[in-house]
């Protein structure tokens, strides 16, 4: 966990410091288990998610009255954005299919939901494949959400890789009962939320330009990988390299500089510490599903800000 810096301050600084049909799964995990409200909870699997490390990653958010408008512009599985629940948000991904999926149960979940249970019930490998492949049409974006939804809880480990083409590549292989799918309860609950932000397909740099004085930018890249086959970095057809990886530390000064809170997560490499000189670096225990084989290993995450965080342990 990182090291207490200072008491109750946020403000942004720029001083150093074929198979059978397999049973389905009904998710419920959008109930609070106690009869009470729904909890809007992340609805997707996501490789690099922090839906683990969302209780940790709260310590380092500024509280809601002391920022305006929350952008997150690397969303994936949005883990941070449902666990924060802010009022005014701009969430974005250049991933168009994951940003349609988020707007279609933004807008319309009990559809979605619907759609979503008519592809668990026919789940089988042979049944995944002619979906992944194309020899199924989803016709309607709210049958393309469902779509997705479906191959990202059935496919393996959660993974979503496309190849040069932006082909979604990866293979069957969802859990031991089948792919766990959010039920109608998960996705209304998870839509109120999404209903408070402004959904946005785009390049993370184009979408936070229009960022201001007191808004809260969370960057959460694709990390860089332990070594050249370690894991990839292939979420749409674009590579997310190194050059990438300046792209956004130079984003990171420029928000600060405009006076916004940044927060970031990413790899502790040192090549990677190393762009972020002048600004407050917090390290974090993490463990991650990281290798195209599934392996689990241990590695360390950073969380770098421009500003002290207040709830600090």
């Amino acid at each position: 966990m990182a090291k207490r810096l200072a008491k109750h301050r946020s403000r942004p600084i720029t001083k150093k410091k074929g198979a059978a049909v397999r049973r389905t799964t009904i998710d419920n995990s959008g109930s609070d288990g106690k009869g009470g409200l729904p909890v809007p909870r992340p609805f997707l699997r996501w490789a690099g998610g922090k839906q683990r490390l969302a209780g940790s990653l709260l310590e380092f958010v500024p509280q809601n009255d002391e920022y305006k408008r929350y952008f997150e512009p690397f969303f994936g599985g949005g883990a941070v954005f449902f666990a924060i629940q802010p009022e005014q948000a701009i969430l974005s991904d250049s991933n168009n299919e994951l940003i349609n999926c988020y707007r279609q149960v933004q807008a319309n979940p009990k559809v979605v939901s619907a759609l979503v249970r008519r592809y668990a019930k026919r789940d089988s490998s042979s049944f995944f494949y002619n979906i992944r492949d194309g020899n199924h049409k989803a016709r309607t974006k709210v049958a393309k959400a469902a779509r997705f939804i479906y191959l990202n809880k059935a496919a393996f480990n959660g993974i979503y890789r496309v190849n040069r083409k932006g082909k979604f590549n990866v293979p069957y292989g969802p859990s031991e009962n089948g792919p766990a799918v959010p039920n109608c309860v998960a996705l209304v609950a998870a839509s109120g939320c999404l209903k408070r932000a402004r959904i946005v397909a785009g390049d993370f740099e184009f979408v936070v330009r229009n960022a201001n004085r007191g808004d809260l930018v969370y960057l959460d890249p694709p990390y860089p990988p332990r070594s050249d086959t370690a894991y990839f970095v292939h979420y749409s057809a674009d590579r997310f390299g190194w050059d990438e990886q300046l792209r956004v530390a130079k984003v990171f000064r420029r928000l600060a500089r405009r006076g916004c809170l940044v927060m970031l997560s990413n790899a502790d490499q040192k090549k990677v510490v190393s762009l972020y000189k002048g600004f407050y670096v917090h390290r974090l225990n993490a463990t991650r599903w990281l290798g195209s084989n599934g392996d689990r290993f241990r590695v360390r995450e950073i969380v770098v800000t421009n500003y002290v965080p207040a709830k600090m342990p």
